[in-house]
């Protein structure tokens, strides 16, 4: 009878606090959601509450934000359930879906395209296999209120031979553009990575572009094109940051959410995400909240063998 007695009372308090995790609609009573910085952090962080409230807004319900150090830390916080939302790069969704069955529900939509490449580029002219060429367009900085300012972009023919031996400014062991698809591609070429190429991780795709300007690193990796993302603060970027090679195309990054997840919230997280993205389709691109944070204009539903190609690259690069 004490046994049966002590069953009854951890039954009851079990049932109470799943009650109380739950709302009438048996979904949590509260979402997390976790994005890592491609901006700076502070950046990210004055970014995301208006992302939050919209999500808040549409599903009925407190949505808390976090800004992990990694995408490593948000594949682990959506693993173990710390997260139930992320944004993430196609390596880490990738990683995030074999390992914890992390679901993409989203890819985004850039310009209406659905894929992008990553771009190699240089502070040493010398590195090119050709004359500099400049072309002039608009900073297009991911700032709100941003002024309208046309500064010089520079390019080269280049050969990925010169990287050997030399120091590159990568983003994340977990980027596709920042680091995944670009070690590939120096395998591909007979570079070793790891032991011909001096490796300096910086955690974003803008610290890339800032640690050639600086020259902390010869040579630096990021999304084609990265100089926008401080193109307002330094207007000579362009100009001393000359890109000279690129990587094959990528799949975009997306929306994920944790395993667990009612399948009713899960669609309406993702008719949130859409709703946002229509409701701002008009706005100058400083004005929309998920072009600030990431340059996403839109979305399309997550297709089967989107991201085989990353998959593939990721078995290539682990053997």
């Amino acid at each position: 009878m004490k046994y049966i007695g002590l069953l009854s009372v951890v039954f009851l308090l079990t049932s109470c606090c799943e009650k109380e995790l739950t709302d009438e609609r048996g979904w949590p009573n509260e979402l997390v959601l976790g994005l890592v910085p491609a901006l700076e952090a502070e950046a990210l962080v004055d970014n995301l509450e208006p992302l939050a409230n919209h999500l808040e807004k549409e599903l009925g319900m407190p949505v808390r934000s976090f800004v992990p150090q990694d995408y490593t830390g948000l594949v682990e916080a959506l693993g173990a359930g710390r997260a139930d939302i992320g944004m993430l790069p196609p390596f880490a969704a990738m990683l995030g879906a074999k390992r914890y069955d992390i679901e993409p529900i989203l890819i985004s939509s850039r310009k209406g395209a659905v894929g992008y490449r990553a771009q190699w580029f240089t502070n040493d002219a010398s590195l090119c296999d050709g004359p500099v060429a400049y072309e002039e367009r608009i900073c297009d900085a991911r700032e709100t209120g941003r002024e309208t300012k046309m500064i010089r972009f520079a390019s080269c023919p280049g050969n990925i031979e010169t990287i050997r031996n030399q120091t590159v400014a990568f983003v994340d062991p977990s980027s596709t553009s920042g680091f995944l698809f670009p070690a590939m591609q120096l395998r591909n070429n007979g570079i070793d990575h790891e032991r011909e190429v001096s490796s300096l991780f910086v955690g974003g795709h803008d610290a890339a572009v800032l640690a050639v300007y600086a020259d902390d690193a010869k040579i630096g990796v990021s999304y084609d094109d990265a100089r926008n993302m401080v193109c307002q603060q330094y207007p000579d970027i362009g100009e001393r940051v000359i890109v000279f090679e690129y990587t094959d195309m990528l799949p975009n990054d997306g929306v994920q959410v944790r395993p667990g997840l009612p399948r009713d919230l899960v669609a309406a997280i993702q008719a949130a995400f859409l709703s946002l993205a229509e409701e701002q389709k008009d706005l100058p691109d400083d004005e929309k909240v998920l072009w600030i944070l990431y340059e996403i204009d839109g979305f399309v539903p997550m297709t089967e063998g989107l991201y085989d190609p990353v998959r593939d690259a990721y078995e290539l690069m682990r053997d």
